[in-house]
């Protein structure tokens, strides 16, 4: 049997593990019933189903956020309200004014910190807050409700945090699931080379054979997540590469087109890119060659020869 069983998921090695054993114990094969490896398998195999199936975590995430959440919504309502105050021409502006110091003192960017941080935080808040005369300022401008409310949320919290830390504690107090994996794959292990060394065996050979369907279905899972892009044969030919996008021009090389259809490209109207046709020699320039004077009448039609005078 061919299968690396460290390749196979935690799903998936608690799903073969359960149908080896309940092959084997179907009843047709009496002969490996009682056998101490078999017995083993099935003993891992039920502590690891029992392990896996437990939470993993203590399942209170999502109310800490939302508690946590509707804290921070209530302390900044309180906060801005009082910042609001202060600046209006109402009575008892100055109550809120130092009731606002305190938030910002003590308060800031409390929202920001961690779950630990912040309620730490608010226990400091709170103690300030609580004195007599600032509990005074309170009922002067008629806060006290908002006030309260904050403090509410804030013993919500904690309430919640709490049970996620004692659950989080349960948790950790159970064995690492690493541990029971390896001891479930070495049962698996020993039990399936008990198979291959027996398999020659009448009975031993349909156990076998069953078994083995289980493997390659398994083995199955990790061998198909295998990229289908590398080839299986080394020499067998490879997909051509996408060729390269051409390079950029920078800002100082010259600006090159290949010519479309094979056909060169027209220069543009007044481009120069031919040479003009030679321009008529205007009357009167000495642009071209004058052509060769005619023998004046009379001449015979041949030049004059002149001799040397002595």
């Amino acid at each position: 049997m061919n299968i690396a069983l460290t390749r196979l998921s935690t799903r998936a090695l608690g799903g073969l593990a359960q149908r080896v054993v309940k092959s084997s114990k179907n009843g047709k094969f009496k002969i490996v019933e009682e056998h101490e490896l078999l017995k083993s398998l099935e003993k891992e195999s039920k502590e690891f189903e029992d392990l896996y199936g437990k939470l993993t975590y203590s399942g209170r995430g999502n109310d800490i956020l939302a508690a946590d959440a509707a804290r921070d919504k209530t302390f900044t309502a309180l906060r801005t309200l009082l910042k609001g105050y202060k600046e209006l021409p109402l009575p008892n502006a100055a109550d809120a004014a130092a009731l606002y110091k305190v938030f910002e003192q003590y308060g800031a960017n409390v929202e920001r910190m961690n779950y630990v941080a912040e309620t730490a935080q608010m226990v400091v808040i709170f103690k300030e807050l609580d004195k007599p005369e600032n509990a005074a300022r309170f009922e002067a401008l008629k806060f006290k409700p908002a006030y309260e409310e904050l403090k509410k949320r804030q013993n919500a919290f904690e309430d919640l945090y709490a049970v996620q830390a004692e659950a989080n504690a349960e948790l950790r107090k159970l064995p690492p699931a690493t541990a029971a994996r390896a001891r479930l794959q070495k049962a698996l292990t020993a039990y399936l080379n008990l198979l291959e060394a027996m398999k020659d065996l009448p009975t031993w050979d349909t156990l076998y054979l069953d078994i083995n369907e289980m493997v390659k279905s398994a083995a199955a899972t990790y061998r198909n997540d295998r990229s289908d892009k590398a080839p299986d044969d080394p020499n067998a030919p490879k997909e051509p590469k996408e060729p390269k996008k051409p390079r950029k021009p920078k800002d100082n090389d010259p600006d090159i087109r290949l010519p479309e259809d094979g056909k060169p490209k027209q220069p543009e109207a007044g481009g120069g890119g031919t040479p003009e046709k030679p321009k008529q020699p205007e009357a009167g320039g000495g642009g071209t060659s004058e052509k060769p004077k005619q023998p004046e009448a009379g001449g015979g039609g041949t030049p004059e020869i002149h001799l040397p005078e002595e």
